[in-house]
């Protein structure tokens, strides 16, 4: 979640630093503060800093505490006893610019919240006082609603107050009084965005809401956000279930309780067995489980016979305990682990049991579900890559139609897809620019898709570029305003953007495109450039740089382009103002690669679509691979994909092409492979490409025979899997794992398991997949694991994730699993085991 108090700047040094680098204070980057805004800006918002998301899984969580420069969020001590029931003691944000915090294990809400109190809430509809109340153990928001009235902690995305919610307070037409008592949530439900407006009635009220919910959801992130505190997460879970099979509230729960609570966790056993275990926990044999009794109950149904077996293979010393040469043995052997001997000693004491000092199952189970096992590298998950080489070397993460939340004709408009964008790493969105009756707006052209005014559009990008990555980010325009609307664009531009616009080269004697380091905080217009010789305003035939009509008749046969009649090209003005804002991404028409080389420069760029890029890979792969390693390519999903489809970006990056821009509210196929991809190099939206799509030397495509690989998946169990959403109710699933193997330039591999029937909660499979690896671009080689319900209706989705091959941990991992939508469950997982072997000549 992130907290958006008034307008966000760029974090500071030591924020970014605290943030790239994950907790490790050895990593070798730093980055330099942001510029400083334009004062024009300055004076006319709160100055403030950010709460940042998405956090890490380390141990000890912390948030930043910002100091508010107007002191309407400062909690008044004298009418407030909120201090007095707080876990941490949260110092006045006044007297402190920074501070970090440490979450314990334990969170106290402020009682009035947990019973409950009167918050105005504001819809499109109505605006209606409503009672609401904080359930801890449940971590929910709760509120009195005809429809389900919750807001679960973890779906919480951001939390914004002040200036950040004025847009939303002006649109409903109320008052700024209460601006500094309103604070909006936006969250996930079901895999669809949603706001929540609240207004308090006082700013103390305000002050102590807003307070809490930051504490709660870092708390509930930090203990079930990651695979780490075993103890914790299992403390939480059992809270959380107890209290929704205890309806009455009388804390005690019988047989009908449980076999209810163990249909809905997807749990299928006979009566006979639920009952023996039902009897088997009730050791007061009054027919009841209480709490503790529950606990007992709970831990004989979730005993994971895998995990005891592992353990008993490695304890051959002792038997119940394993040793600290055992568990070396594992992480060398097993586990392929490069730890060097003092960060092995760290781990098997950090979860040993702390009075023996010796590692027992329970540890040793804590330790293979800990973020200290993560299937996906610890080492990537870092900017571990050279960040100095030029911005060609890089694939960017990018974004095509940003500003649609659905389809491509009749969706919605809106700046929260500038916002979850660059919240979630993009480094290119695309920005479409049209005339407005009071200005330049963002819309799709010519479709029933609404519109926004182009300066919210800015003043969103300028809240937040840089809060997930402190890299450039690259506007791409598509520009069908007359000359007075792009120079309002222009004047726009440079008054939001102000010290982070780069309007000048970074260096007169450049021959290259600049590195990612050199344009720290920095955002880059991409459009149009007005020809050399012309110093006033320009006709051209367009502006559209993303023309689809313009690039595929750039490189269509000349029969082809017989068959058809030439299209009708609109005449639009180029305004000298905003070309000059075109630095190193400027547009041009694309007539082949050798004209491209003889005639470019080194700041040029072209479009094409998906469909007219595989065409020119397919014809020329050599010199689409020379050409992307000099020049910016931008490739971007087809006309014809008008429901906001994608395509499969790696087949794109196998040619180098950087900028693959894809429909991000689309979580498809395309879209998960661009989420691993930017999984490595810490997320910050640059991953260096290989050394032979970098090396622009390169005079043939050259197929070296890499040698053959074989990769070994064994699935072995699954944890807590849901039901998909359609089930009916009382049904239990019948799941099976499939995998596929996603290579550049080849078609899908797909492996299954057998399906397990009625048990969604621990199936065990122990089956193992194979697959042969023969690819030349390993780094562009993804897993997708995917779990469904199998129907003789057919298949139902059930949970997915996917991962680089480069990144994969081996041996024994937990893989995390994530819903349609692409949001992580929380409790369920796969356990595998991986290996990666060169297979002999003589095998082949």
């Amino acid at each position: 979640m992130t907290s958006t108090r008034g307008s966000a700047f760029p974090l500071d040094k030591s924020t970014q630093k605290r943030i790239y680098q994950t907790g490790n204070d050895n990593a070798p980057f730093s980055f330099p503060s942001p510029p400083s805004s334009p004062s024009t800006i300055r004076n006319s918002l709160v100055t403030s800093n950010v709460i940042s998301g998405p956090l890490n899984n380390s141990n000890n969580q912390t948030f930043q505490i910002a100091n508010q420069q107007n002191g309407n969020t400062e909690i008044n001590n004298k009418d407030s006893n909120a201090e007095e029931y707080y876990t941490i003691r949260r110092p006045k944000r006044s007297s402190i610019p920074y501070a970090t915090l440490e979450i314990t294990s334990e969170i106290i809400v402020e009682p009035c919240l947990v019973e409950g109190t009167a918050l105005l809430k504001v819809s499109p509809k109505k605006k209606q006082q409503k009672i609401f109340r904080i359930d801890v153990d449940q971590g929910r928001i709760l509120w009195d609603s005809k429809k389900s009235g919750k807001v679960n902690i973890e779906s919480i995305k951001e939390l914004r107050v002040g200036d950040a919610i004025r847009s939303y307070r002006e649109h409903f037409k109320l008052s700024a009084d209460i601006e500094r008592r309103w604070f909006t949530i936006i969250y996930v439900d079901f895999g669809k965005y949603k706001t929540l407006h609240l207004v308090a009635p006082t700013p103390e009220l305000f002050n102590i809401w807003v307070d809490n919910l930051e504490r709660l959801y870092l708390h509930r992130r930090d203990v079930i956000g990651g695979l780490g505190h075993l103890r914790k997460r299992h403390s939480l879970w059992l809270k959380q279930h107890w209290k929704q099979a205890d309806k009455d509230g009388d804390s005690r729960l019988g047989f009908d309780d449980v076999s209810r609570l163990c249909r809905r966790l997807n749990i299928h056993m006979s009566n006979a067995v639920l009952k023996t275990k039902f009897n088997e926990a009730d050791e007061n044999k009054d027919g009841w489980l209480d709490f503790a009794n529950f606990q007992r109950f709970v831990k004989l149904i979730k005993k994971r016979v895998e995990l005891d077996e592992l353990f008993n293979s490695l304890a051959k010393e002792r038997g119940d305990i394993l040793t600290l040469r055992e568990f070396k043995d594992f992480l060398v052997c097993i586990q392929k682990c490069s730890l060097k001997e003092e960060e092995c000693d760290y781990l098997y004491y950090k979860f040993c049991d702390k009075g023996l000092k010796e590692m027992n199952l329970e540890g040793f189970s804590s330790f293979l579900m800990s973020s200290d096992n993560a299937v996906f590298s610890s080492e990537h998950a870092k900017v571990y890559q050279d960040m100095s080489q030029p911005l060609s070397h890089y694939f960017i993460d990018s974004s095509h139609n940003t500003y649609l939340l659905g389809h491509q004709l009749t969706s919605e408009s809106s700046i929260e897809g500038y916002i979850r964008a660059l919240q979630r790493g993009c480094r290119c969105v695309e920005i479409d620019c049209w005339d407005g009756s009071d200005g330049p707006i963002v819309t799709h052209g010519h479709t029933l898709v609404s519109k926004i005014k182009f300066q919210d559009v800015i003043s969103a990008i300028r809240a937040y570029a840089f809060k997930t990555s402190p890299y450039p980010l690259i506007l791409s325009f598509e520009v069908h305003c007359c000359i007075e609307q792009q120079n309002q664009m222009a004047l726009i531009l440079i008054n939001t953007l102000g010290d982070y616009l780069v309007t000048k080269f970074v260096s007169e004697n450049e021959t290259e495109l600049p590195s990612p380091s050199s344009l720290l905080y920095k955002i880059i217009v991409k459009g149009k450039n007005l020809p050399p010789d012309f110093l006033e305003d320009y006709v051209d035939s367009a502006t559209d740089t993303e023309s689809t009509t313009d690039t595929e008749s750039d490189v269509e046969s000349s029969k082809e382009k017989e068959k058809k009649a030439k299209p009708k090209k609109t005449k639009v003005r180029v305004a000298k103002a905003l070309s000059d804002l075109v630095i190193y991404c400027s547009a041009i028409k694309f007539k082949g690669f050798d004209h491209y080389r003889e005639n470019s420069k080194y700041y040029h760029m072209s479009s094409f679509t998906d469909r007219v890029s595989s065409r020119l890979l397919k014809s020329d792969k050599a010199a689409f691979i020379r050409h992307n390693a000099r020049h910016l390519t931008r490739v971007y999903p087809s006309g014809f994909r008008i429901n906001s489809s994608n395509f499969e970006p790696h087949h794109q990056w196998m040619v180098g092409n950087q900028l693959v821009a894809l429909n991000w509210q689309t979580f498809d196929l395309g879209m998960q492979i661009d989420q691993a991809m930017f999984s490595v190099n810490g997320r910050c939206g640059y991953v260096l490409k290989s050394e032979r799509l970098r090396n622009p030397e390169i005079s043939t495509y050259i197929n070296t025979h890499p040698p053959t690989q074989t990769l070994k998946i064994e699935i072995i169990s699954a944890q807590q899997l849901p039901k998909p959403k359609d089930a009916l109710k009382g049904e239990v699933v019948d799941p099976f794992v499939e995998i596929e193997l996603l290579i550049p330039g080849a078609e899908v591999t797909k492996k299954k398991t057998s399906t397990i029937t009625d048990n969604g909660f621990n199936p065990t499979w122990n089956e193992t997949l194979t697959f042969i690896l023969n690819c030349e671009e390993m780094s562009l080689v993804f897993l997708r694991f995917i779990v469904w319900d199998e129907d003789v209706r057919g298949n139902d989705f059930i949970a997915s994730y996917c991962i680089p091959v480069a990144s994969l941990q081996f041996g024994y991992r937990h893989v995390p699993l994530n819903d349609v939508n692409g949001e992580q469950y929380l409790f369920t997982t796969l356990f595998i085991r991986s290996s990666l072997e060169f297979t002999p000549a003589c095998k082949r």
